[in-house]
């Protein structure tokens, strides 16, 4: 899969960028940021499609989750 590599190697040369320029802490941030953006992204995608039920993701976060008798 080609295109993940190259995804893959965007995102190293902006860390890169970022730790040379702002250090390794802001690199890190950066990397953190990056991946929970990443997350938040994937599920919502799953979201428009369907697959997720936000109102039971967001009751399971919190604790709320449905209790099996």
């Amino acid at each position: 899969m080609q295109s993940s590599r190259t995804l893959g190697l965007f995102v190293g040369l902006a860390l890169g960028v970022v730790w040379m320029w702002l250090g390794f802490g802001a690199a890190v941030l950066a990397g953190f940021l990056g991946l929970l953006g990443w997350f938040i992204g994937a599920i919502a995608a799953s979201a428009a499609a369907g697959r997720v039920n936000l109102a039971d993701l967001w009751d399971d976060v919190l604790g709320r989750g449905r209790a099996t008798p």
